[in-house]
């Protein structure tokens, strides 16, 4: 809690999540679906580290084009699983806590194909996340198809996103001011489809910086101790975890993961 507490007085953070959900390992892989146990023990953990929640919009804001205040910290999901209806929504509520969901619009109504296996990769209908936007939350745009921006034109990217940004606004009535990159990718072109696009701030996946463009935000796996979670939001894990030593296992843990995939299958 220490570490916690010392991280507050220094910094804000942004904390990145996919499903929150019972999943059994062999059913994800991807190790994006995390507990609901664990997930409140993290929320928890930031509560009592004297944290103040906020909107990426409005930490956004707060920020003004620069490093943002010490002391906030923002919660934000990736593809509107149902799960963070389900399952996160009733844990922050008990912390009064809103938060930030990013809907790729291809999606909605619709399954994951990447994250979790039925039931746990459901994502949420237009209904839930008006619910959500009615209970204060931010409605933020994740795409229509959820691409590898950094592989893609100018024009391209501009479709994608500001055609995601139109359709949000569409559902929500609101104005949508925030933009994820798909798996955390992007490059000048994408970035500067976001900025022409009228969002206000865009996050990165892992890393980055406090560029309004490419927020920084630590994504939390399912299996991350809090040690780790702390590396993660003091932007010190990613150097850590590109050195050579953590490539090669990786690489290691590539091939096993995709071998029990196999064999479960």
């Amino acid at each position: 809690m220490g570490r916690l507490e010392a991280l507050r007085r220094r910094r804000s953070v942004i904390l990145g999540y996919h499903g929150i959900a019972r999943s059994p390992l062999r059913r994800d892989l991807s190790r994006l679906q995390v507990p609901p146990s664990r997930f409140r023990a993290q929320i928890e953990a930031l509560v009592d580290a004297g944290f103040k929640f906020v909107t990426v919009a409005e930490l956004a804001r707060l920020a003004a084009g620069r490093e943002p205040p010490p002391g906030y910290a923002a919660i934000s999901f990736d593809d509107a699983m149902r799960s963070t209806f389900t399952a996160a929504w009733p844990a922050l509520r008990k912390y009064d806590i809103r938060a930030t969901v990013y809907v790729t619009i291809g999606f909605i109504g619709g399954v994951s194909p990447w994250i979790g296996q039925p039931p746990e990769n459901g994502i949420m209908s237009e209904h839930e996340l008006l619910e959500l936007a009615a209970a204060g939350w931010e409605l933020g745009a994740h795409t229509m198809s959820h691409p590898n921006l950094a592989l893609l034109d100018y024009e391209s990217c501009r479709r994608e996103i500001e055609d995601s940004k139109t359709a949000l606004e569409q559902i929500s009535g609101g104005q949508v001011e925030t933009f994820a990159y798909p798996f955390g990718s992007y490059g000048p072109a994408s970035v500067q489809a976001t900025r022409d696009s009228g969002f206000i701030a865009a996050v990165s996946t892992g890393g980055g910086s406090w560029d309004p463009f490419q927020l920084t935000r630590a994504m939390i796996g399912r299996l991350d101790p809090m040690p780790l979670i702390v590396l993660k939001l003091d932007d010190r894990y990613e150097p850590l975890f590109q050195s050579p030593p953590l490539r090669i296992l990786r690489q290691g843990s590539k091939r096993i993961r995709r071998w029990a995939g196999q064999r479960s299958g």
